[in-house]
């Protein structure tokens, strides 16, 4: 299985963004942690973004919180239900049927 190549680069972004991934013309990928945060939250964050990285998400068109929750490790189905996530709907059905629940 190919690999694509990857790069890793620590720079100060500001406090709300934990890391980003934009993909080159190569076909190689620029990953971008913030330096201002611990070692063990940019790890973490390394994995999300190789992760956006492992699953095609730059060339696939889902909502980009659908492509958020994958990366995550949380199945669309189940980010519906997560606190202080969006929810995904597969029909307008299903999100009628979820605010109708969240009311109750």
């Amino acid at each position: 299985m190919w690999t694509p190549d990857y790069y890793v680069r620590l720079v100060e972004l500001p406090p709300a963004i934990d890391g980003t991934v934009v993909p080159n013309d190569d076909g190689s990928f620029d990953i971008y942690l913030n330096s201002r945060n611990p070692e063990e939250k940019r790890r973490i964050w390394l994995e999300h973004e190789l992760e956006h990285i492992r699953l095609d998400h730059f060339y696939r068109e889902e909502p980009v919180a659908q492509l958020e929750a994958e990366a995550g490790g949380v199945s669309v189905s189940a980010a519906g239900g997560k606190s202080g996530s969006i929810p995904l709907f597969s029909s307008p059905e299903e999100a009628a049927e979820y605010y109708l629940e969240y009311k109750s």
